[in-house]
């Protein structure tokens, strides 16, 4: 089948796939031309109320992106995040050949984009402004989540519970010690020969 079917046969053309992508908010700035890259290379998924898209622990299948519906990703029974329409689904920071480490639950029937792994690096690599578009959504995310802690360790305060932050005080948890050797004032050090005009 071509991509310039008509949707009469229950599936998104290309032109429709490019404009759903350009309609997502966090990828409104990309151009057209790498939408459109992306579009085909996507493959539609539907899911029905109940089924489970993938489970923790199974392979990666790359990025899902709400077309219509709705799906809950849940981590030991907690349900961490609630994808609504235009929004996206990825696990960028697994390694290669690592496992879902949620479990993605339809809540309604729903149509999603399916984005393999592979083809988003190339994204990445080939339009900066898909980057910058994925780095500004993880940044407001974590901006988010950050907030959230801090409201919690608010209310936990006020009700005399101990704070859930971590050891040293602070909310992020600590970066793991560098591997390379200490070396302080090593900018002090170092001599830069300037060239004279």
């Amino acid at each position: 089948m071509s991509d310039d079917r008509t949707a009469a046969d229950g599936t998104m053309t290309l032109i429709e796939k490019t404009v759903f992508l350009k309609s997502v908010e966090v990828l409104a700035g990309v151009p057209t031309e790498a939408l459109a890259q992306l579009a085909g290379r996507a493959s539609e998924v539907r899911c029905e109320r109940g089924q489970v898209l993938f489970r923790e622990g199974d392979e990666d299948h790359g990025t899902f992106i709400v077309v219509e519906g709705q799906l809950e990703l849940r981590k030991a029974g907690t349900i961490v995040r609630k994808l609504k329409e235009g929004t996206a689904q990825g696990e960028l920071f697994l390694g290669e050949n690592e496992n879902h480490q949620y479990t993605a639950v339809a809540v309604e029937n729903s149509l999603l984009l399916n984005l393999r792994r592979e083809d988003v690096h190339d994204a990445l690599l080939e339009y900066p402004e898909f980057g910058l578009a994925m780095v500004k959504d993880l940044a407001l995310r974590i901006h988010k989540l950050t907030q959230r802690m801090i409201d919690f360790e608010a209310e936990a305060k006020r009700r005399g519970a101990a704070p859930a932050s971590t050891p040293d005080g602070a909310i992020e948890p600590a970066e793991p010690a560098s591997t390379a050797p200490r070396q302080r004032g090593w900018w002090r050090r170092r001599r830069v020969e300037v060239p004279h005009r």
